[in-house]
């Protein structure tokens, strides 16, 4: 006798999901703002780099969340 599949609802599946969205969020801004502030410390125009890689952070940021949630949410809208 063989036991029914289960869903991915344990709490290992979630706080791995949940990480994972977390690590989508923050590295690309943390990566954007460090670059930024290198840049502007060897072209000496402080605020500059650091506002324009912020910028481009948070729109890799939405392009990456928007890549993960889509078809999480179309799969789930097929059930």
């Amino acid at each position: 006798m063989s036991l029914p599949p289960q869903k991915n609802t344990s709490i290992g599946y979630v706080l791995g999901m949940g990480s994972g969205l977390g690590f989508v969020l923050a590295a690309p801004l943390a990566i954007a703002i460090f670059l930024g502030v290198m840049i502007d410390k060897k072209l000496e125009t402080f605020p500059i780099a650091l506002i324009i890689s912020i910028l481009i952070g948070i729109g890799l940021t939405i392009v990456n969340l928007y890549k993960i949630i889509i078809p999480f949410l179309e799969k789930r809208s097929k059930k």
